[in-house]
């Protein structure tokens, strides 16, 4: 099979987005599918140039920032490619941004011949937004591979004592609260003098990059770092005593499954994309508010024994549930759905030839 896999362009080649998008590619050319990675420009420029119109399957991951209004056209007397959708984190209804941005959502949901989504209450939310579609929603779980590769955190920022690091991955925009998580820290702080926080992802958002350049220069206890290379990251997870989560809303975050693939603890906001898939005292410590945040962490950073229990049994449950091999065979019967529901269409379309 071939694969047209969209994914959103740059400035973020380290985030979720285009993680999922190399893991899925990856899995599908083991698999020995033909794949090509594109951003919507290049994809359009390739299928005007003809280098790209033979695809089965048009695969647009993420329904708003990989968005291509394009149809891809058939390769000679092929049909037209099979069409595929990820809803995202923030595609799904509910979230400010896909309330702004539904004529662009509307216009793939037009296009889809199936879709994907992590959750099945996010498949659920999707049909009753986008009726159309009910039917065709397949539910993938994310595949984890879990990290290698080494980072001296710890040497980086100078740290020689017992400090206790809390470890936020996330690209720097309002959605992940980079700055709400520096602002709550400072309770932790106040209880745990040893506390220290570490924020890696890139700059997404130039105004919540300068906002929070600006916060963290009167804040000696916590460090934005960037982005690192995704073959550096085990090495910043075990620097960690702690991996948090404070956003608004998530889709599902690789980041909490490599560290719970890495037997981190993880404390994650209880909010939608963490709440249908973690448990509070199962897989995680799950707050709400900022009252909840703090003991929380405290907790994580001190190594309590609760704690440290439930981050023992993260690798076992991430090998169950989230097998990279399960999530590519999942993937391949969604693309299977597509084509049938492609050649459906077409013979549904075709016109009878007049009676002799």
């Amino acid at each position: 099979m071939k694969v047209l896999l969209i994914v959103p362009p740059p400035p973020a080649p380290v985030s979720g987005n285009q993680q999922t998008s190399r893991r899925l590619a990856e899995g599908l050319a083991r698999r020995g599918h033909e794949v090509v990675v594109a951003t919507p420009d290049e994809a359009i420029s390739r299928a005007r140039g003809g280098e790209q119109a033979c695809a089965d399957v048009v695969h647009v991951y993420h329904a708003i920032r990989a968005a291509t209004p394009f149809d891809f056209t058939a390769c000679g007397a092929a049909p037209r490619p099979a069409r595929v959708v990820t809803f995202a984190g923030s595609d799904l209804p509910g979230v400010p941004l896909a309330r702004e941005r539904r004529a662009v959502i509307a216009d793939e949901v037009a296009r889809a011949d199936a879709a994907m989504v992590a959750f099945v209450q996010q498949r659920d939310a999707v049909a009753r937004e986008w009726p159309a579609l009910a039917g065709r929603i397949h539910v993938v779980s994310k595949g984890v591979i879990a990290p290698r590769g080494d980072f001296p955190l710890r040497q980086r920022l100078g740290f020689d004592g017992d400090e206790r690091i809390a470890l936020l991955v996330a690209g720097v925009r309002p959605v992940k609260g980079n700055r709400r998580a520096v602002e709550w820290f400072r309770d932790v702080v106040s209880q745990e003098s040893r506390a220290r926080l570490v924020l890696l992802g890139p700059e997404l958002d130039r105004e919540e990059g300068r906002a929070l350049r600006a916060l963290l220069a009167t804040t000696p206890w916590a460090w934005w770092l960037g982005a690192i290379a995704p073959d550096a990251m085990a090495g910043a997870y075990a620097a960690a005593d702690a991996v948090i989560n404070v956003s608004d809303y998530e889709g599902q975050s690789n980041a909490l499954l490599e560290a719970l693939a890495l037997g981190r603890p993880v404390v994650a906001r209880d909010v939608p994309g963490n709440h249908e898939w973690l448990r509070d005292g199962e897989q995680a410590l799950l707050f709400r508010e900022r009252g909840d945040f703090v003991p929380k962490v405290v907790a994580a950073l001190r190594r309590d024994a609760a704690a440290m229990a439930v981050a023992a049994r993260g690798p076992a449950w991430i090998a169950e549930h989230h097998a990279p091999e399960r999530e590519i065979e999942q993937v391949e019967a969604l693309y299977a759905a597509a084509l049938a529901h492609r050649d459906a269409t077409r013979r549904a379309i075709v016109p009878r030839r007049p009676e002799a």
